[in-house]
């Protein structure tokens, strides 16, 4: 079991936070939690991140915010998610040439192997 390995999850309500938070302590996988894109940044600041997993929601639109973080952490790992598809919001968030772009009702468990492919690599 991975003792060293750590999620971000990004987003406004603990949605995914709690869906996620057996799985990480199967694995071993500390999880950590920002509530705005602010604590994010200062998270992935301070703290060893190996994954980050973010809420669309959390960006308001700003799907450019994106490049600021891979202009901070270049080789981290961003999952992007989305409570529903749209051909605009898919093309401006695979635009910024994100690891993965989930979409909820795609379920948790595909969720979870994202996670694990970001983190092993």
């Amino acid at each position: 079991m991975q003792t060293d390995k750590a999620i971000l999850v990004a987003e406004k309500e603990q949605n995914l936070s709690a869906s996620l938070r057996e799985f990480s302590n199967h694995k071993g996988y500390l999880l950590l939690r920002a509530g705005n894109l602010r604590e994010m940044l200062l998270m992935l600041q301070a703290e060893r991140v190996d994954v980050l997993v973010l809420d669309a929601d959390l960006l308001e639109k700003d799907y450019d915010f994106l490049s600021v973080i891979k202009g901070m952490e270049k080789d981290l790992p961003l999952i992007v998610c989305a409570e529903k598809n749209t051909p605009e919001l898919e093309s401006e968030i695979r635009r910024q040439r994100i690891f993965y772009y989930h979409i909820n009702s795609f379920g948790m468990e595909d969720l979870q192997v994202a996670i694990s492919n970001a983190i092993n690599g």
